[in-house]
């Protein structure tokens, strides 16, 4: 699975595959991320968590080129990519998933698919299909290729749009909230995914997260978000003793 779904890795395990120096963006006079900056290496998950309100989103908009920063660089493999349009910097090798699922409701799972595999990267229409189907077995959706989007549950709908990023053959997915709405077993498969993600395919994953619990047992490094600052960065043990950390976000634990 990994040499179709992947092709395209530029470099070793433990390099820089994304950087954020100095990002900041403001709308009218709101400034919603100031000076950030932070780097994910090739084949780690990082989780990004805050408050609500604390540029979560904005950060992965910007990533995206849905917004243009007024200030810093972002980089993928080394290369600036702040300008480009948002279909570009898919091609160049950033899929992304959504807080709110954007599916194709009347389109069976595979032609959803299909839409990533054919647009999300140049002249990539000969083995789209190939790559289509095992995006599918990934993230455990192979029985329902035929089934439209509509008929399908939000969490299979959740892992639809997975299955639809990493037919892109990407470097890097960014994962919106996946876990929003979904049970605990449901939980539980979508981390097993977010871990096959890295550990099969080398993808590195920045994991948008409320579900804190899930960040730290997953995530090979944690970045924290206040008010549009960066807080802290840091393994999960690192992150969840932080005082700063601890008074913005998580709270003190529960007396015994």
């Amino acid at each position: 699975m990994k040499a179709s779904l992947h092709q395209r890795a530029t470099g070793a395990a433990g390099d820089a595959v994304l950087e954020l120096e100095g990002v900041g963006i403001a709308f009218g006079g709101l400034r919603v991320l100031s000076d950030l900056s932070f780097v994910l290496r090739r084949g780690q998950v990082a989780g990004l968590i805050g408050p609500n309100g604390a540029g979560k989103s904005t950060c992965f908009n910007v990533i995206t080129s849905v917004y243009r920063p007024n200030a810093g660089t972002v980089r993928l493999d080394g290369r600036d990519i702040v300008g480009l349009q948002p279909h570009e910097v898919c091609r160049r090798g950033i899929a992304r998933t959504f807080q709110l699922v954007r599916t194709f409701q009347r389109m069976t799972a595979l032609q959803n698919v299909l839409v990533g595999a054919v647009y999300g990267k140049p002249h990539a229409a000969a083995k789209a299909e190939t790559r289509a189907l095992e995006a599918l077995a990934l993230v455990g959706l192979a029985d329902q290729r035929d089934r439209e989007a509509a008929h399908m549950t939000l969490s299979d709908r959740r892992m639809l749009e997975i299955a639809r990023a990493l037919a892109t053959a990407p470097e890097l997915v960014l994962l919106d909230e996946p876990m929003a709405g979904l049970n605990e077993s449901e939980i539980e498969t979508m981390t097993g995914v977010i871990r096959r993600i890295r550990d099969e395919l080398g993808v590195s994953v920045l994991w948008v997260e409320h579900k804190v619990d899930a960040i730290m047992a997953v995530c090979d490094q944690v970045i924290v978000l206040h008010h549009g600052e960066k807080i802290a960065q840091g393994t999960p043990r690192e992150i969840v003793s932080d005082r700063k950390v601890i008074e913005a976000y998580l709270g003190e634990p529960a007396a015994a």
